[in-house]
């Protein structure tokens, strides 16, 4: 199933929104999302690797923090809070294997650790006309079991509500970061 979100009030900023869609995969969810960000490709790399700083981007990231290296790769845990409207909370811990490239971060799930089966991140960010254009892509299936009919519209929701503001605060930090 692919939903693609229209109507989602959003607080004002420089971002310019191409394309936000949310899908459903088997028991996992997608997003898709491109947008064009007031801040140069470089200050947007800087903040989308300052893995520390997550829980100052993303409301429900309680934590994120480089534990070690699998693979000769740096592993990110990430220890998120969400709810699916008032139907479903919960605390959950992902740990990922990252690829940095000057223009790409990688993340892919560590198999056997943390409340996910499967997932990947692929967030890209090119130069574009007055800023960057980013192009970020994620896929997930948690490990426990969500009641999909109640939770369905909700968790639709609140992914797109939090990318949304996500790439906004990577926005307003790079802006702010970025040499006069």
């Amino acid at each position: 199933m692919l939903i693609a979100l229209s109507g989602i009030a959003a607080p004002v900023w420089p971002l310019e929104v191409l394309r936000l869609e949310i899908r459903e995969e088997g028991r996992g969810y997608g997003v898709e999302f491109e947008a064009l960000l007031a801040a140069e490709p470089r200050a947007v790399m800087a903040v989308l690797t300052d893995y520390a700083s997550y829980p100052d981007l993303d409301a429900l990231i309680l934590e994120a923090r480089v534990i070690g290296e699998e693979s000769g790769r740096p592993v990110l845990f990430t220890r998120m809070r969400g709810c699916v409207g008032s139907i479903f909370c919960r605390t959950m811990e992902r740990y990922d294997s990252l690829e940095e490239q000057p223009e790409e971060l990688r993340a892919n799930v560590v198999p056997g650790r943390g409340d996910l089966v499967s997932g990947s991140t692929v967030t890209g960010v090119t130069a574009a006309e007055g800023g960057s254009h980013v192009h970020y892509q994620t896929v997930f299936t948690p490990s426990f079991w969500m009641p999909r009919r109640l939770v369905r519209r909700a968790m639709r929701k609140t992914l797109g509500e939090s990318t949304l503001a996500m790439f906004a605060a990577i926005e307003q930090r790079a802006a702010a970061a970025a040499p006069p």
